[in-house]
């Protein structure tokens, strides 16, 4: 709600005391790259202190890492598209921006063994694949599809003595604290005992394994808690035109 109460007051006041729209509307359309991965956006001057943008950006990205002692793959897949009002108090470079951003970032891990040679260590037990029926950890994270966006920088698309123009700008991705799905298929083998078991089953140890598999999906939540915030760089380049 504050957020959407800045980017109202950000517009309001860029309104208010400045001339209006001519007849023709000054646009622009560039390239970006930054921290939320590369696309494009579009800007329209709506006057001489306030321009509207809309950002696009994906980023896809394999990443292994480890875990609690596992060895997880990592598939990031970013997608975001907002709607920004840009504030440059000064009628210069400088701006302020605000909005919202339709957030589409998530990320999927997963962890396999086929030999039976891989160690899990889930709890305080550790486990083995079956290789007959081999054991897979797979997880799914997900952050708030609707995420507030406030950030600054310097260039503005719009304004400027060429038809080119290129912009700078810092911000932060209010996503949310994110949340993760952990599950398990397959059979997998006590280390000290040697029982072997399907995960998915009713039997003591696979309903043992169910709360270790919860309490190692509440470990790796309680590790990605810090990006609820997420820093925002970017550069864009592009060219100005009017229709």
């Amino acid at each position: 709600m504050k957020f959407a109460m800045f980017t109202a007051g950000l517009t309001g006041a860029a309104l208010l005391g400045v001339a209006p729209l001519a007849s023709a509307v000054d646009a622009a359309a560039g390239a970006r790259l930054g921290t939320l991965g590369y696309g494009i956006e579009g800007t329209i001057g709506v006057n001489e202190r306030l321009n509207l943008r809309v950002p696009f950006s994906v980023l896809p990205y394999d990443k292994d890492f480890e875990e609690d002692d596992i060895e997880y793959n990592g598939k990031l897949d970013f997608s975001t598209i907002g709607v920004l009002a840009d504030f440059h108090p000064f009628k210069g470079s400088f701006f302020i921006s605000g909005g919202l951003m339709s957030n589409g970032n998530t990320v999927k891990i997963k962890a396999s063994d086929n030999t039976g040679n891989e160690e899990y260590e889930l709890g305080e037990t550790t486990y083995t694949s079956d290789p007959n029926d081999p054991l897979n950890l797979r997880g799914k994270l997900d952050f708030d599809s609707l995420a507030p966006y406030a950030g600054f920088g310097w260039g503005n698309p719009i304004q400027g003595s060429s038809n080119w123009y290129f912009r700078f700008e810092l911000g932060a991705l209010f996503q949310g604290s994110p949340k993760i799905g952990l599950d398990a298929s397959g059979s997998a083998q006590e280390q000290g005992s040697g029982t072997s078991f399907e995960v998915n089953g009713n039997s003591p140890e696979a309903q043992q394994f169910q709360a270790n598999l919860e309490d190692e999906r509440q470990s790796l939540e309680s590790d990605i808690s810090e990006f609820d915030i997420y820093p925002v760089i970017n550069f864009s380049l592009g060219y100005r035109f009017s229709f």
